[in-house]
């Protein structure tokens, strides 16, 4: 799965995955932001909190902002370091792909797309984390190992396979993990697929073979 595989420095990194790194730097910004302003004001830094996180109530009264505002914000050092690892691995290949304006508008619309479902299912639900937009992503990596097959090795399907299974099983398996938001995000990342390889289909010929090497 060399599409998984970093091997850029961080000067490289940056200069090929400029929304990666803006997406994580966001995740980085948001957190240590409140964790420093808590160390003044504890109550002015769970008011911002609490009025950027994903609320159910709060959506359905019009605060639609939160359905971005929430994928940035996370609930403790492991739960960023996480989704920030998860978009580190993740991100980049499809940045590539679909090109730098393209791929942080399919970000953002999984991450409504993800509030928006979870919201439909439950009115009432509170939360936050980019894990929702990162099983989108792999939501759109499913949907092209379906829709074209030979777009990746044999491999690297089994490989996506394994990794979302196996995420989805975590979310069941350990307590205050939001499974709900993670279907939701993969459900949001497979429609996303559907319309990505129909709609841009020169991105997805590969003449039946893959593309992997020239991708990374």
């Amino acid at each position: 799965m060399d599409i998984f595989l970093r091997k850029e420095n961080f000067k490289e990194f940056v200069s090929a995955y400029p929304i990666t790194t803006l997406l994580i730097l966001a995740d980085l910004v948001a957190y240590f932001g409140v964790a420093f302003i808590s160390m003044t004001d504890k109550g002015a830094a769970a008011d911002i909190f609490n009025n950027y996180i994903f609320d159910g109530q709060m959506i359905g009264k019009g605060e639609w902002y939160r359905l971005i505002t929430g994928n940035f914000l996370h609930i403790g050092i492991t739960h960023l370091l996480f989704n920030v690892f998860a978009t580190y691995v993740f991100a980049p290949f499809l940045e590539k792909l679909l090109g730098k304006v393209k791929f942080l508008l399919c970000y953002l619309l999984l991450g409504i797309g993800t509030g928006t479902l979870n919201y439909l299912m439950n009115p009432f639900f509170l939360g936050v984390g980019a894990s929702g937009a990162l099983f989108g992503l792999m939501g759109i990596y499913i949907f092209i190992c379906i829709g074209k097959p030979t777009f990746f090795s044999k491999e690297t399907k089994q490989g996506i396979f394994g990794l979302v299974a196996t995420s989805l099983l975590s979310g069941l398996l350990f307590e205050n993990v939001g499974w709900l938001g993670h279907l939701g995000g993969l459900v949001s990342g497979i429609l996303l697929g559907i319309l990505l390889v129909f709609s841009m289909p020169q991105l997805f010929s590969s003449d039946d073979t893959n593309v992997e090497s020239s991708m990374h």
